[in-house]
């Protein structure tokens, strides 16, 4: 019988390190083929948003669509009194922050909603019907909201968004026990059957601020440094304060097809982003979802215009990082304390997603260190 000699042990060993070589290049190899394809996949996703965009400025420049057509005959077809939309026979079916909302059970396909802010100042002029310069007034605030819409659905989609529109008409409505006719401003929108979709999942973003505990202020910090500078990015510590995106974060690493959703909607985000300076309203709860459609993941956009801005932000930044204790009183507090919200949020997903940050930007150590200062 041979003996084993060290020879034979060397042979071996070499072998054996050759073999452990050639499994380590194939994994790295695989791991390439998966990167490539990931990177392909957002390439090619990328690439049908930009198509998809341009075949929308197409549409508009050639009219290829009364946008308006739908939703005027809607509202010539809701209960009156006289001329006026008497609001005491539609059904109220909710209120958020700034609307009321209204629905005809003849025709439940669109909502009506009402700005109580708006409608107030109408009501306490003590004007039934605009003045010319109300009137005014009112024309180009319809022009620009409309505006700020059709900019919406042309970076996201139609097929993605509950289309709304706003329009001047002469309304009936309940004021202080008695109905007064008045010449007001209404906003018609689509509705739909995804908010009693059960599985359905709300992303919208929460305000880390009003959690903070000494407990969980180096997590706070962690994340700030990450998401809005240029810290190592762990999800753990993001999901302390936005525990309830928990689930999409699970979903993004588990279901291709709600990963590839997400994707779309976060590059069709910064398109947005890129090209109006606005933020979106995923502050709001139900605002933006995600459900399921023949087994097919996708995404809907409601009412999101918001008020915060690239421009705002970047105010309330320099304010920051020079006075921090000024942001105590005004605006600006507000704008910084959603705009935080927002950007960690979508960063934070981008990440997730494999697609990278998606809001840039990168607070200084003196801002960071500042929001101490600033009482959310």
């Amino acid at each position: 019988m041979e003996k084993y000699s060290f020879e034979n042990a060397q042979k071996e060993a070499g072998t054996m390190q050759e073999k452990i070589k050639a499994g380590e290049a194939q994994k790295y190899q695989e791991a390439a083929n998966i990167i490539d394809e990931k990177n392909n996949h957002i390439e090619t996703l990328q690439s049908d948003i930009d198509d998809s965009i341009k075949i929308e400025e197409l549409r508009d420049r050639i009219g290829a669509e009364n946008k308006d057509a739908s939703f005027d005959s809607f509202a010539t077809e809701l209960p009156r009194n006289g001329e006026y939309i008497n609001f005491s026979e539609l059904q109220k079916v909710g209120n958020g922050g700034t609307h009321d909302v209204f629905i005809s059970s003849q025709n439940p396909s669109f909502a009506i909603k009402l700005n109580r802010g708006i409608l107030n100042t109408i009501i306490n002029s003590g004007q039934n019907e605009f003045t010319p310069e109300m009137q005014q007034n009112a024309e180009k605030l319809v022009t620009e909201k409309n505006a700020e819409y059709d900019q919406l659905y042309k970076y996201f989609g139609q097929k993605h968004c509950l289309r709304e529109r706003m329009q001047i008409q002469k309304i009936s409505v309940e004021k202080d026990g008695e109905m007064k006719n008045i010449e007001g401003l209404i906003s018609v929108q689509e509705a739909s059957d995804v908010f009693k979709d059960l599985n359905k999942k709300d992303f919208s973003a929460s305000y880390a601020e009003t959690m903070l505990t000494e407990e969980n202020k180096e997590a706070y910090i962690m994340m700030n440094e990450a998401l809005l500078a240029d810290g190592d990015f762990k999800a753990e510590d993001f999901l302390k304060f936005n525990d309830k995106l928990a689930p999409i974060f699970d979903l993004i690493e588990k279901d291709k097809g709600f990963a590839n959703s997400m994707q779309e909607f976060l590059l069709r985000f910064k398109e947005y982003f890129n090209a109006s300076g606005k933020f979106i309203d995923l502050v709001g709860e139900e605002n933006v979802l995600f459900h399921q459609k023949n087994g097919e993941w996708n995404f809907q956009v409601g009412s999101v215009l918001k008020a915060e801005s690239r421009q705002n932000i970047e105010e309330a930044l320099k304010i920051l990082e020079e006075n921090p204790e000024q942001l105590n009183s005004g605006h600006l507090k507000g704008n910084l304390k959603n705009g935080l919200a927002l950007i960690r949020m979508l960063n934070a997903t981008g990440m997730k997603a494999g697609i990278g940050k998606i809001v840039d930007i990168s607070l200084s150590e003196k801002q960071i260190s500042n929001l101490d200062k600033v009482k959310f």
